[in-house]
């Protein structure tokens, strides 16, 4: 046999010997009787471990004792007696001295763990609950609400706390429903040792004139897991938002109904909510001018005035990979040189804990503030409409390659350091100032060839394989170095969203700057026409997991039942659709955007 494999086996034989002598021959030289305060030490070591007593004998003058993660052997005259209470998981050993030591064993019903269960505990979330629990010993829970009848609506989530005393959240319940929830202690590890079943019953959704979810296909095997976050903003742009999440069955599962809230009862979160490396989530506030940072239950956790920092906000607040905030804002001292305001044209990086602005970007000593052509578009709200004080209406902001990437509905989409030198531009060339020619990017086909057809590259025409972005929203930075963006199709071709049925389009671009130019390298959603069409909002998503994207064009979207918007999860490689869902909403807007996520944070 192999000397390290026999000296191990040896030492792990040996091992309890080995205490029981140690702990026979403390009593030789203290005396007659083992301290009662070392085995207390003992079995205190292995509580804080959260090892547990599996089972206990007594042979030969000896106890022994075998926890989870050890055994221990102990003199049988060290010990006067052992209770078992296998209700209470636990073993009482009262020791020669006196000294009673309560002894985390496994048992068997786990009932008396939960103290208390506590529905809508921030009066916010009725589909959230905490269970206050009290652990026989160091351990994890895993929460399972389970999935109606028939259903694939199973939600699981192991807790990373291990303390003794939780409060373990409960998330995912549904609407009207006498929900089972099963609550599975752990060790550390996340091994199972025992569960025990809560029943919680919930009361119908308290809204009136809802968007109203419904599942077109959702071939779940293929799916990227999680449930749809929707960021609701309510009947209109200046009523309080709704952010609720849909799983692949088209139930609500979780909900913030914030006009309950003293903190947010005119929030209005613009492209909603979005999770922050920390689990919680940060949002806009464009009624009360603010950013705002809330926990899953929508309580206020801190808030950002901005307006005292001189800026009103506008659409979009990310945070950074340094931990600070990246938003896009209009600067309440920015004037035309008539002096009428110019709106939605500055991007700021902002210090949560210092609450300071880092860095202000202006865009228009980047961009062409004087390009925007003449068109008359009945179907834009003038605040929202092209105009000099609203010149380029940017709308999202992400980091990309080191640098800043920034969309805006007048004028694509570009890339600046942090320093404010313009890298590119991807946008129709039309317009453009003779300064700007330099950093507009040529466009190339999916199939790798130049587009030289002066009406596409001007705008006034699309390729088979090369369109631009028009009115874009979401740019994102894929893993490989591309570009993906939601093509709004606002206006495009420069003809008005009135005088023609237009598309919408997630589209994948490459960028070569060494070149110039700017590849199509994939598109969805021109086949789909008026049924994927939103001139405003809406966004995409690369799912991580499986590499797939979600396609959301979110207002004004036909539905089956009306008007609304349309979540649409497809393959990029064969196009293939594996979860579609409709949202009919009254206001025939159902979302500013969609995000795919998993329900609770990974820090729960």
């Amino acid at each position: 046999m192999n000397v390290n494999k026999l000296m191990h086996r040896l030492s792990r034989t040996l091992l309890p010997f080995l205490l029981t002598v140690s702990l026979l021959s403390c009593r030789k030289e203290r005396g007659t009787e083992t301290p009662d305060a070392d085995l207390t030490k003992t079995f205190e070591r292995l509580s804080d471990l959260g090892s547990l007593l599996n089972g206990y004998s007594l042979a030969g003058g000896v106890y022994t004792f075998r926890f989870e993660t050890e055994e221990i052997r102990i003199p049988a005259d060290a010990i006067s007696q052992v209770q078992d209470q296998p209700d209470k998981w636990k073993t009482l050993v009262t020791l020669r001295g006196g000294t009673v030591v309560s002894v985390p064993t496994k048992g068997g019903n786990l009932d008396f763990i939960v103290e208390a269960v506590t529905l809508n505990p921030s009066g916010y979330n009725p589909l959230a609950a905490v269970a206050e629990l009290r652990l026989p010993a160091a351990g994890r829970i895993r929460v399972t609400v389970a999935g109606k009848e028939g259903s694939s609506g199973a939600i699981t989530h192991l807790c990373h706390s291990t303390l003794i005393r939780q409060d373990v959240p409960i998330l995912g319940l549904y609407a009207n429903y006498n929900n089972t929830v099963t609550l599975t202690y752990t060790d550390k590890d996340g091994r199972e040792r025992g569960s025990t079943v809560v029943r919680i019953q919930t009361t119908p959704l308290p809204v009136q004139n809802f968007p109203t979810p419904a599942i077109v296909a959702a071939k779940t095997a293929k799916m990227e897991p999680g449930v749809n976050l929707v960021s609701y903003p309510g009947e209109s742009e200046i009523d309080v938002s709704v952010p609720y999440m849909v799983d692949t069955d088209g139930e609500i599962r979780w909900i913030l109904l914030l006009k309950n809230a003293p903190d947010f009862q005119r929030f209005s979160a613009s492209i909603g909510l979005k999770r922050t490396s920390k689990g919680t989530f940060i949002s806009g506030d464009g009624q009360q001018q603010r950013i705002v940072e809330m926990d899953m239950f929508g309580k206020l956790l801190r808030q950002w005035d901005l307006a005292k920092l001189g800026y009103t906000f506008h659409h979009e607040v990310a945070e950074a990979a340094n931990g600070n905030f990246l938003a896009t804002v209009s600067k309440t001292s920015a004037r035309l040189a008539n002096g009428k305001p110019r709106v939605n044209d500055f991007i700021i990086e902002l210090d949560p804990v210092n609450n300071a602005v880092v860095h202000e970007w202006d865009l228009t000593t980047m961009l062409d503030s004087a390009r925007y052509p003449k068109l008359t578009d009945g179907s834009t709200p003038g605040p929202f409409a092209q105009s000099p004080g609203n010149w380029a209406h940017n709308n999202s902001i992400a980091e990309h390659a080191g640098n800043l990437l920034v969309t805006m509905r007048y004028q694509g989409i570009a890339s600046y350091t942090a320093a404010g030198a313009l890298k590119w531009i991807i946008s129709p060339h039309k317009n453009w100032g003779a300064k700007y020619q330099r950093y507009l990017l040529r466009p190339v086909d999916e199939n790798g060839n130049a587009v030289t057809d002066a009406a596409v590259v001007n705008g006034e025409a699309s390729a088979p394989g090369f369109d631009w972005a028009w009115g874009p929203h979401t740019p994102v930075s894929l893993p490989g170095g591309n570009i993906l963006v939601f093509d709004n199709g606002y206006n495009r071709q420069f003809i008005p969203n009135g005088q023609a049925q237009h598309y919408s389009r997630a589209a994948e671009y490459k960028i070569d700057e060494a070149k110039g130019t700017v590849q199509q390298v994939w598109s969805y959603g021109k086949e789909r026409g008026a049924a994927g069409f939103s001139q405003a909002l809406s966004g995409v998503q690369y799912l991580k997991t499986t590499g797939h994207v979600l396609f959301c064009p979110g207002m004004g979207v036909p539905t089956a039942k009306g008007f609304g918007g349309r979540v649409v999860e497809v393959d990029p490689q064969t196009k293939e659709v594996v979860f579609e869902m409709e949202i009919t909403s009254p206001s025939n807007t159902a979302f500013h955007r969609v995000t795919r996520l998993s329900l609770y944070p990974g820090n729960y």
